[in-house]
């Protein structure tokens, strides 16, 4: 989305309602390109004239952002004894939660959100839905349908990209407890999704990892960083996690400096809680879908 685009959208949702020359004047930018912009809008649905304002001269179209033209999704799925729990809202363009309905599932299949999503948007068009999972519950299968079913943009959210504090070709990295981590690098501008991080040769799967014991946590991690290290060169690695300790901290730099003999980039540790990473993603999923 171009900058302008996204600059005038904000500045129309903060005020409501205003006319070109005012959104000319919000946001600095010149009044051909703020009539482009709206235009664009206009033709998408996100804008609507709501009346004329006349302050001598030729009147002025006013405009309103029209936050109910689409709706966005955001979808969690956490499994645990045996069940999926869903949660899913339905947001409108404005980020505004309109709908929240919550399910369990003994198996989630391409099909079984299917009748939920359909009560929830209840007929609406749907913009975009940002699902939040664990990456081994994740089914390219689900992306495929619910794309073809419902016209939009439909991913999997990556928590380390939403972590992410944009250093060019800095990477980063996201590890809950009883499932794989996450990751993301940043090259030119854009976040890359790191994919599966359990390629390489580990003690025990990280599903299985047994956080009481902090020497395995320590080489578990140490080697993780250690392949992103070597494969990737980047300028900085941040790892965020709920499980830290100083001293653990303290003895996965060492390791890691030892295997690569002083040759680390900056490691960046920090604590996230559920609450944290909620918010982040919540963040993400609000541009699955932009236009432009």
């Amino acid at each position: 989305m171009r900058q302008a685009t996204r600059q005038i959208r904000e500045a129309i949702q903060q005020v409501r309602r205003a006319t070109c020359p005012q959104l000319a004047r919000v946001t600095g930018r010149s009044l051909v390109t703020v009539h482009r912009e709206i235009r664009e809008l206009r033709e998408r649905g996100e804008v609507r004239e709501v009346g004329r304002e006349n302050r001598g001269g030729r009147p002025s179209p006013v405009y309103e952002y029209a936050r109910d033209y689409a709706a966005r999704v955001y979808v969690q799925m956490r499994r645990g004894q045996g069940i999926t729990r869903v949660q899913m809202e339905r947001w409108d363009m404005a980020d505004e939660v309109r709908a929240s309905r919550a399910w369990n599932y003994a198996a989630v299949e391409p099909e079984s959100l299917d009748g939920r999503l359909d009560e929830l948007v209840s007929g609406q068009r749907v913009a975009g839905i940002g699902i939040s999972s664990a990456p081994g519950d994740r089914s390219e299968q689900l992306l495929a349908h619910l794309r073809a079913r419902y016209g939009c943009a439909v991913q999997y959210l990556n928590a380390a990209q939403a972590l992410a504090q944009r250093e060019e070709r800095g990477a980063t990295i996201y590890g809950a407890r009883g499932e794989l981590p996450q990751g993301c690098i940043q090259q030119q501008g854009a976040l890359c999704d790191l994919g599966r991080l359990d390629r390489l040769s580990l003690p025990v799967a990280w599903e299985e990892l047994d956080y009481t014991d902090r020497t395995m946590v320590e080489e578990m991690v140490a080697r993780l960083l250690q392949a992103l290290i070597c494969v990737l060169n980047p300028s900085g690695v941040s790892f965020y996690a709920d499980f830290w300790s100083s001293r653990l901290i303290e003895r996965i730099r060492f390791n890691v400096q030892s295997k690569l003999r002083g040759a680390a980039p900056p490691l960046r540790f920090g604590l996230c809680s559920e609450q944290a990473l909620d918010a982040a993603l919540r963040r993400c999923c609000r541009k699955v879908g932009e236009a432009g």
